[in-house]
């Protein structure tokens, strides 16, 4: 499933992707407002995409967890799929690394990942909740995938609001509030006193809701533009 922000900004750069498509995590959630990522690309055959979840439901053509090491080479998926799609799926995976190895390895080389993880959300137990991600540690997470800057951004609950990967989504607090002038900082030391602040002003700001989207292209070498490296671990 996907975000209608993801939706936006994949549209924008659709050129990048080629068949065959798998989405992970394709299972339609009730009580949610859902998109396809085939809303992305134009004419596609059915033929050409597969819709993968660990349970079945609407939209899932397979049952796979693809965190479970040597699962590609048992489905023959090893250099497959040009285009994968992993939207809102990470945070709920336990064995991460198992999965990005998985995922890399079902691309093709040239072939494109298109991800999108949370990077500042409410808690949201399907059936797990587990991580909140840096645009270092997905560059950590997938080595052979090149992330070029123009090719990642956080998202918001605005969905046509995007706010580049160097540009962290939060609202000053504190002194950087008190930096906007008398009129701030007075108010500020007004609520203190009434003591209706409950401690937020002293916070240096509030991080919003928000999603990193990353687009990362194959190669056959490691790759990072945002993890330092070489690095010793």
């Amino acid at each position: 499933m996907a975000t209608e922000a993801i939706i936006h900004f994949g549209r924008e750069r659709k050129l990048l992707f080629s068949g065959p498509y798998l989405e992970i995590g394709s299972k339609i959630q009730p009580g949610y407002i859902n998109f396809s990522p085939k809303e992305i690309h134009d004419h596609i055959d059915d033929t050409d995409w597969i819709g993968i979840d660990i349970e079945a439901g609407l939209n899932v053509d397979k049952i796979v967890d693809l965190s479970i090491l040597g699962i590609v080479e048992e489905l023959g998926w090893k250099g497959k799929f040009g285009t994968i799609h992993c939207h809102c799926i990470m945070e709920h995976v336990p064995h991460i690394f198992n999965m990005a190895t998985n995922i890399q390895n079902c691309l093709k080389e040239g072939g494109n990942l298109f991800l999108s993880v949370p990077f500042a959300w409410r808690i949201h137990r399907i059936p797990v909740d587990m991580w909140r991600f840096t645009p270092q540690s997905i560059d950590f997470l997938f080595p052979l995938l090149n992330f070029k800057t123009e090719n990642c951004a956080f998202s918001t609950r605005h969905p046509r609001k995007l706010y580049s990967i160097s540009k962290i989504p939060e609202l000053p607090l504190g002194t950087g509030l008190r930096k906007l002038g008398y009129c701030f900082s007075f108010l500020i030391r007004l609520l203190r006193k009434a003591g209706l602040d409950h401690g937020y002003f002293n916070q240096r700001a509030l991080l919003l809701e928000s999603n990193l989207m990353m687009i990362g292209v194959k190669k056959n070498h490691p790759t990072y533009n945002f993890f330092p490296s070489p690095i010793s671990l």
